[in-house]
């Protein structure tokens, strides 16, 4: 073989390496994928456990009334594009990352609370579901493109906490997207379709297939609907009282469900909107974060609360879990909040190193908050991928690029060692 053949074998090798490495690896059985999916309308992330099992937490779609209410504040631009809904894309997005050989499923479905940016948002041009039953928006719109085997919420079966959510039906837009919500998951239940209340302290409620094969990992609820469990057992409390609740103007976000995920010393914290920095008008239970954080503990790995907003990610919280990879799932631009940043480069709270990974950043917010962000965040943009090794000795961190259907690495951080 001739030098100048050689040469052009050794480049078509290297260009093929270089392909290849631009994709994510295939999930292979074994490893525990989390993906945090970049829609810039609201929070998802779609998990593949070590025995293929998946769970999606979150479809959100972001509520245009609302953004008009909020301006000058300004959302993300939606992501790949504006062709379809957040619902299309995330079913767009599981197809390509699912485990291959099988028919693209969802195991279990969870929706942390019922907010339009974590369920979808009803519009009047939102179409039909093929049933007839409801309207697709969020996760009703997912679960029409993609089987959902158990669908996961905080209130299931009877939705009456901390009211009759069934009353809650009045012409605001996150109502009437949860009054379709509602539709769904009554036609799943007289179909013989699984829909589930999240059971707080339940340990694998949400499981493997064949949980024998890897038993170093576990699901563990922590809180749903103001209940938390107690780290005894699978008991739980009421935290939030529900006696003063009259009717349906309350938040949602104190009532999110809450998830530790672990797989042998690797670990992961996800509260949905979890508030944890009342205000001095709020009550004492406004703080959910400081009684979640005590029997969570240390994680690898968090998602922030509430997107970063500024009455999230108390000092508790990051004292008593102390990640090293934080992801930052928003899609506004008063996501974080200065103190948040703050509070998360803090020292004071835990020492040692970490990173903090976001799906999406406006540039004004990085400008006004400055150069600590820099120093902190190690990505501003695109789906954050937590890949786990075996029984969780070791993981990555995967950012892809969130503009266009291909989703090829643009940065790879780690591997980091569990502790």
């Amino acid at each position: 073989m001739t030098l100048r053949r050689i040469a052009c074998a050794l480049a078509s090798l290297f260009l093929a390496c270089t392909a290849r490495a631009e994709e994510l690896p295939p999930w292979t059985e074994g490893y525990l994928y989390i993906h945090h999916i970049s829609t810039g309308r609201g929070n998802s992330a779609y998990i593949v456990m070590p025995d293929g099992t998946s769970l999606l937490i979150d479809a959100g779609e972001t509520d245009q009334e609302f953004i008009k209410s909020v301006a000058p504040l300004k959302p993300f631009p939606p992501r790949p594009n504006a062709d379809h809904d957040a619902g299309y894309w995330i079913a767009d997005y599981i197809r390509q990352f699912a485990p291959r050989g099988r028919p693209a499923a969802l195991d279990y479905a969870l929706i942390t609370h019922f907010h339009t940016d974590h369920m979808g948002y009803l519009t009047p041009s939102s179409p039909m579901s093929a049933t007839g039953a409801y309207r697709l928006t969020g996760i009703t719109e997912v679960g029409d493109l993609i089987p959902i085997r158990t669908l996961i919420d905080r209130a299931a079966p009877g939705y009456a906490t901390p009211v009759d959510l069934r009353t809650c039906n009045s012409a605001s837009n996150n109502e009437k997207t949860l009054a379709n919500y509602l539709k769904m998951a009554d036609y799943r239940q007289a179909h013989g379709l699984a829909v589930e209340g999240l059971h707080p302290g339940a340990l694998d409620q949400i499981h493997l297939g064949d949980p024998a094969r890897f038993p170093a990992f576990h699901i563990r609820n922590i809180a749903s609907s103001g209940a938390i469990w107690t780290g005894h057992g699978d008991k739980a409390e009421q935290y939030i009282p529900l006696d003063g609740f009259k009717d349906c103007h309350f938040d949602e976000n104190p009532f999110s469900n809450v998830l530790k995920i672990g797989y042998g010393k690797f670990s992961y914290y996800s509260g949905g909107d979890l508030p944890g920095v009342p205000n001095y008008t709020q009550p004492y239970w406004r703080d959910m974060e400081t009684p979640v954080a005590a029997v969570v503990g240390p994680v690898s790995a968090m998602t922030l609360d509430h997107h970063g907003n500024r009455d999230t990610v108390n000092g508790a919280i990051l004292r008593a879990l102390r990640p090293r990879v934080i992801v930052q799932q928003n899609w506004l631009s008063a996501q974080p909040g200065e103190e948040v940043v703050v509070r998360m480069a803090s020292r004071e709270f835990y020492p040692g190193p970490r990173d903090v990974f976001s799906t999406g950043m406006a540039p004004e917010t990085r400008a006004a908050i400055g150069p600590l962000m820099d120093r902190l965040y190690k990505s501003y943009e695109g789906h954050v991928v937590l890949r786990v090794a075996p029984d969780g000795a070791s993981y990555e961190v995967f950012v892809l690029d969130d503009k266009d259907t291909k989703r090829k690495i643009v940065a790879r951080f780690g591997p980091y060692e569990t502790d």
